[in-house]
């Protein structure tokens, strides 16, 4: 499995979950891994960290605990029917459900601030969430106009967190 560098720092957890699960009881829920999916990333990579976020999520609810899906997209290829006839970036997540996005490190440019915003009107669209809970700051060039598709719920990022205090 390809890891990018900053997946490295949780490696173990992704490679020996097993060893986690009862560490992770201890939590009333959980989110599924934000496993890398750069836009520059190959296709193939891209669809083996969706691929391994929603393996782990279903391995962790197998085992007892309450996982909300992470939902990460790359670049068009994986929100798109462009390639599949499925959007990759969506699959084996229940619609109208609780979901996750990070925005952490995502919408650095204006390329990325377009792929992210094009890719989370393609999940509001497709999974239809209840509520979507947001690791990392709102952007309103990237939420703008989509507050009223769902609920959202702005969680800030570590070192944010850690700045204000």
């Amino acid at each position: 499995m390809c890891f990018y560098e900053d997946d490295l720092n949780f490696r173990d957890i992704l490679t020996n979950t097993e060893d986690y699960v009862e560490d992770l009881k201890r939590f009333q829920g959980i989110i599924s891994p934000d496993c890398s999916l750069y836009i520059d990333a190959p296709l193939c990579v891209q669809i083996a960290n969706i691929y391994l976020n929603r393996a782990i999520g279903y391995y962790l609810q197998e085992q007892g605990h309450y996982v909300i899906p992470n939902i990460r997209w790359g670049d068009e290829r994986t929100y798109t029917t462009e390639i599949f006839r499925d959007k990759v970036a969506f699959l084996g997540v229940d619609k109208h459900s609780i979901v996750s996005v990070g925005t952490y490190g995502q919408i650095k440019t204006a390329e990325s601030k377009r792929y992210f915003r094009e890719g989370l009107i393609a999940m509001l669209e497709e999974l239809e969430p209840e509520i979507v809970i947001v690791y990392g700051s709102m952007n309103k060039i990237v939420f703008q106009g989509l507050e009223n598709r769902t609920k959202f719920i702005e969680y800030p990022d570590w070192i944010t967190r850690m700045k204000k205090k």
